[in-house]
This record gives C-alpha cells, structure tokens and sequence, in this order.
C-alpha cells in the first residue's frame, strides 16, 4: 500500500530546497525582459521572440534557470538565410560592456549562446520559424512553441512544483538529460509523464509496475505495456519508453531515454514507494574529499583491478566529444573480449576538459587459452582453423568440435590497453589522440581520480 501522505510529505520538504527564490524569479523575468527587448529593437517586424523552455513553463529548479529565447521567422523564408541573419542579428545584442559574451552552438539550427558574467545567467537565442502545428514543422527546434502551449494549458500549479520535484530526482540518480552522455529523461518528457499521470506519486506508482516497452499516448489517454504494446507502434520506434508527443504524432519524446535509465526509474520508484525518506530519495551520498584514497580504498575492498585511459581532451563542445569516446571504449571492449578478458564494468565520462576510459575487472592474468573451433564435419573451416592455430600438443577434438590452446595476445588488460597505445594499427578518433592519453593503474591523477570516482558512484548507485 502506497502512504501517499509520506510521499508528499517529502516532496513538500524537497521542493523548498529547489524552488527558485522570488529574487530569483524577478532577476529572470527582469533579464529575459531586457533582452527581448533589445532583440526587438534589432529584429524585422514579422519575427516574433518568445521566451520558452522551463523558465517560461514554470518548470525550472533553483539555480538551473537558463533562458531560452526562440526567434520565430517567417515560414516562408530560406531557412539557411534564416539562421545567418538570425545569428548576425542576435550578436548585436550582447554587451561586452556589461559583461556579457556570447559563442555559437549548434543544434538542428545555430544558436547563440550568451552569457552574463555579472548576473550569472545564462540566454540561448534561438532561431525556428514560426508554425500553427506540426503538419508545418520544418525541424525538430520548431516544435518547441508548440511544447510551451501544451505545458501551459495541461498543467497547473501544484503538478509544475512535482515536475520540479521529479527532475531533481532524477538528477540525483544520473538519468536526467537528454544528451548522448546521459540517455536520460528531457525537461519536456517529465512535464508530459506529470500530464499523463497527474501526479508525482501516480508518476511513480505507473512506472514501478511497468513492464517495458513502456508505451503513453496522453492525447488518446492510453497507456501500454510489455506484450500489450502494438507491434506496430513497438517496431516504428524500437524504444523502452515511447511517449507520443501531443503535439506530433509522429514523434516519441523518449527516444532517447536507454533501457538503462527507464530501469533506473523503475528501482528508484519502487524504493520511494516502500520507503519514502530522503536517504532513498537522495540515493548514494559520495563525498569528493580525498577522491583518490577514496577510489583506492573502492578497489581494495572488492578485490578487483582498475585500468583508466586519461585523456587531456581538445576545447571541443562535449556533444562532439563523448561520442567518439564512447565508440573507443566499446572498440577497447571488443578487442578483450575477442581475447577472452573478462572486464566486470567499464564506463567513459568526461568533465572540465578531462576524459576516461574506466576498466575494472579481475586481478588474474591469462596464462593460456582454450579456443572452441568448428565442427570437423566441416570441411573448409576444420582446416582454416588447423592451419591457423595447429602446431605440435596444441589441438585436440571435443564431441565434433576442435579446440586449440594457445598463448594469449594480451596476458591481462593492462597489458592490452599498453599494447593499444603502441599499436600504429589501432587508431583513436578524429578528436582524441593517443598523444592525449595516459594510462594508469595506480596513483590515479586528482582530476582523473574525481572523474573516476564520480562515474562508479553513478553506476552503482541503486
């Protein structure tokens, strides 16, 4: 039985920790007013400004509260015409004398990016063009107006607060993001999970007895899952989660979402329902002082090896960086299990400019190696694999099947990750060089320690 008081009770006293303050609240309203104001000045007439995202939903957590300011053109303009004026416009707007600065990012449209130093605040300027529904969408940033209406009109005070309350949570536990680095839950997907389900408790008490795939039509009112999830519906998105956005059809707002951050949820909603605390609620409490004899004292309890590739990473948006990361870590993973090493959990993570490749496994070391062959009905393939690993006492026939024992390529993982690094053959990515690199087993660097430490807290932390 759910105690929906203690639930509430808790959130209650979560949600004064994450409100913004009403100071706050007024530096926002009064920024985000000045600037749409001085973007007015310099825009054409028919381009409406909006302020959108979770600041104008009311949805924004304490000291999280960006702006987003959408720029909305005329549909019947060119749309790479759009975005350089968009940009060359929004530019003279910033203030250097104010402190302010700006960089240009890149999502399916450029936008600006403006930072002011002096309030701490940071405005992205965004260029879309303006549509009345998404049969006119012309990308994905387009639909954002349309997300911004739907909030408004679906969700009332008390829900907004409980969205506040659920993206915190998910903070805590590492699944909120949509980014490729996390996989997790969008500001956006939460508000529409409160639409479906109408309140935090029901949020949690949903997806606590999910089965996955997980399918949510909020426009339908319809709520799927496991074997009752169409076929249809299950083969067109190939998702654990799918939320119908009520603003396109077409679209599943949890695409990103992996099956590992929807399992996460699942946990996490079951341990709040049985036990609804903060300690439950926080997850894992991990400290950052004395990271490294914190890591080691990690290691040293569990039995296990850790091998980490550090690397010095270029002044490149993380966006563009942790997927090539990502692609070499499972390139690296490959390579040992080809070899017969067996790594217990592995990782990569990047912060402030620094990167790791994290290996824990097994302290033991491969002497020799039994590799399974074919059938020696098989013609071709018994002496494709005689030729390559025969030789004197070295092959024998199990049942049908040949085996051959052999020395390893690599004697343990370190060995291979040292070997990697020497080896011509074995590139890196377009944006990570070896000479980036440093591999360490012991006496980890402070910086690349914290990264580590930080990654094995999230991944155990259930």
């Amino acid at each position: 039985m759910v105690n929906k008081a203690s639930l509430e009770k808790l959130f209650g006293r979560i949600l004064k920790d994450i409100v913004p303050t009403k100071r706050e609240i007024e530096d926002l309203d009064e920024y985000s007013n000045e600037l749409m104001g001085r973007l007015k000045r310099v825009m054409p007439k028919d381009v409406e400004i909006i302020l959108a995202g979770s600041v104008a939903r009311g949805t924004q957590i304490r000291g999280k509260s960006d702006i987003d300011i959408f720029l909305l053109f005329p549909k019947y303009l060119e749309e790479r015409k759009m975005e350089a004026d968009a940009i060359r416009l929004a530019k003279k707007v910033v203030s250097k004398s104010s402190g302010e600065s700006y960089e240009i990012n890149y999502a399916e449209h450029p936008y600006l990016k403006l930072k002011n130093a002096e309030r701490g605040i940071y405005a992205d300027i965004v260029p879309a063009f303006k549509i009345r529904d998404s049969s006119e969408r012309g990308s994905s940033v387009d639909r954002t107006q349309l997300h911004n209406i739907f909030v408004l009109e679906n969700l009332n005070g008390k829900q907004k607060d409980e969205v506040r309350v659920l993206k915190y949570l998910l903070q805590r536990h590492n699944i909120y993001g949509a980014e490729s680095s996390r996989h997790g839950f969008s500001g956006y997907l939460c508000e529409l999970l409160m639409a479906h389900y109408k309140s935090l408790p029901a949020l949690l008490e949903g997806i606590s007895s999910s089965k996955l795939p997980l399918f949510i039509d909020i426009k339908a009112n319809t709520e799927l899952s496991g074997a009752s999830v169409p076929k249809d519906e299950e083969k067109r998105f190939n998702s654990p989660l799918i939320v119908i956005d009520p603003t396109d059809s077409s679209r599943n707002v949890a695409a990103s979402v992996s099956q590992e951050s929807i399992s996460r949820l699942i946990m996490v909603s079951r341990g709040l329902l049985s036990n609804p605390s903060e300690s439950m609620f926080y997850g894992f409490k991990y400290s950052d002082d004395k990271k490294e004899s914190q890591l080691s004292k990690f290691v040293n309890a569990n039995g296990i090896q850790l091998d980490v590739l550090c690397f010095k990473l270029s002044a490149i948006s993380e966006d563009t960086l942790w997927p090539q990361l990502e692609k070499l870590k499972n390139r690296i993973e490959h390579e040992a299990d080809a070899n017969g090493l067996n790594i217990m959990l592995s990782f990569s993570r990047i912060e402030s400019g620094s990167g790791v490749i994290a290996m824990l496994h097994n302290a033991q070391r491969i002497g020799i190696r039994k590799i399974i062959g074919p059938d020696v009905t098989i013609r071709v393939a018994a002496n494709e694999f005689l030729r390559k690993h025969g030789g004197q006492m070295k092959m024998g026939v199990e049942g049908t099947r040949l085996f051959a024992l052999e020395q390893p390529k690599y004697s343990d993982v370190n060995s291979m990750l040292s070997k990697i690094l020497r080896d011509r053959k074995f590139l890196f990515t377009k944006d990570i060089k070896k000479s980036q690199c440093r591999l360490y087993s012991k006496e980890i660097p402070a910086q690349y320690a914290l990264v580590v430490y930080h990654g094995i807290a999230e991944r155990l932390n259930i």
